[in-house]
């Protein structure tokens, strides 16, 4: 099984790169996160057509996470249940795929600190906690796929100094990271590339991309039976260096 997410930051601008990725990869089951759209406005037919099943939890201009699969899928929730708010907004879906649970998260930004949006990364990240505690139950492979919003370590971006008062890296953020994967967790990247420096977001801005100013945001969670599995996980940087990229690129693994 080859399994893969991807920030796209807008599926109705980005649909036929995804497609040509996943047809020209072999990609099994993709997590999109930041699909930017309601769900009655995701080009689902257009992934339909090709014979691929597709769950969606949108919202109007932000946030959105999708799951594109081979196989059926069974939804298992559409939101965080641990997490409850007066109008949800759309970051979180979680399914079950021929033995895998897989679920497609985007993490709050959080910034600016000492805001309303901050905290509001904080709760949301202890209700992810939480409910990490309940997915561990399960005797199979979990990925949690996504956008984290979260620098795991200095080794994971271009100048560490940069980001010591971003909502990306700050201690705290930083701990909730560990959390999980001392809640029995693995980040696949660097189960696989165990110093190597690479970055999975660059920004549109200050020449990001050119400067090769990046960080790694984005990643493949996987508890113990996943661990057991996995036999590669890269990172696709060749898709932010082509015509109106996303600022994210694909973060894969082989099981």
């Amino acid at each position: 099984m080859k399994l893969a997410s991807w920030n796209v930051n807008s599926i109705n601008l980005r649909k036929e790169k995804v497609l040509n990725w996943i047809t020209s990869q072999n990609i099994d089951i993709l997590g999109l996160q930041e699909i930017k759209c309601e769900e009655d406005k995701f080009p689902k037919e257009f992934f339909l057509e090709k014979n691929f099943h597709v769950e969606i939890i949108g919202q109007k201009s932000y946030n959105g996470v999708a799951i594109i699969s081979k196989y059926p899928i069974r939804v298992l929730n559409k939101n965080l249940p641990e997490f409850t708010e007066e109008i949800p907004q759309a970051r979180y879906l979680e399914v079950e795929i021929k033995g895998y649970i897989f679920c497609s998260i985007y993490v709050p930004n959080g910034n600016p600190l000492n805001s309303e949006k901050f905290e509001y990364k904080i709760e949301w990240l202890d209700a992810l906690i939480l409910h990490t505690k309940k997915l561990l139950e399960f005797e199979i492979p979990v990925i949690l796929a996504g956008d984290f919003n979260i620098i795991p370590e200095e080794i994971d971006c271009w100048d560490e100094n940069v980001w010591q008062n971003d909502a990306l890296a700050t201690p705290e953020i930083r701990k909730k990271f560990r959390i999980i994967k001392n809640l029995g967790f693995f980040d696949s990247y660097r189960l696989v590339n165990k110093n190597k420096i690479e970055w999975s977001f660059w920004d549109y801005q200050n020449g990001s991309w050119n400067k090769d100013h990046g960080i790694r945001i984005d990643h493949l969670l996987i508890n113990s039976f996943g661990a057991d599995k996995i036999k590669d996980c890269q990172i696709d940087r060749s898709l932010r260096g082509k015509n109106k990229p996303s600022d994210h690129t694909p973060i894969f693994a082989s099981f």
